[in-house]
């Protein structure tokens, strides 16, 4: 089954993969009410899955195939990413995510990059 992975990168924009956390994650009230995040406003975040998000962060920019590397499907779509774009941040949302204005974030989106994942009768 065809999947869509949504690419966002930064330079100097979180001093630590926590800030960076905060900036991604939902938050909930007392009465566990969630609260969107920045980027899920920004980008018109729908069906919220926190574990299909997966963040990147380094010390110093590096090109993205080092940033990106242990992806989740990289192997089937690092390679159609600019090789030679410097980032120190990244975060890649897969589905169920769904997005609802991607370039609206105030990191750059790369893009959107097919996968594949197998279903159960392709096992």
């Amino acid at each position: 089954m065809s999947e869509v992975v949504h690419l966002f990168v930064s330079i100097g924009q979180f001093s630590s993969f926590v800030e960076m956390r905060h900036y991604i994650e939902q938050t909930y009230t007392e009465d566990g009410d969630g609260i969107d995040s920045d980027f899920m406003t920004e980008v018109g975040l729908d069906d919220y899955e926190p574990g299909c998000i997966e963040a990147y962060h380094k010390a110093q920019p590096v090109d993205l195939p080092a940033l990106l590397e242990g992806a989740s499907y990289g192997d089937q779509w690092i390679y159609l990413v600019p090789q030679d774009l410097m980032a120190d941040a990244a975060i890649c949302v897969f589905a169920p995510n769904a997005l609802r204005t991607p370039q609206r974030s105030s990191l750059t989106y790369v893009g959107a990059f097919r996968y594949w994942v197998p279903t159960n009768e392709e096992w």
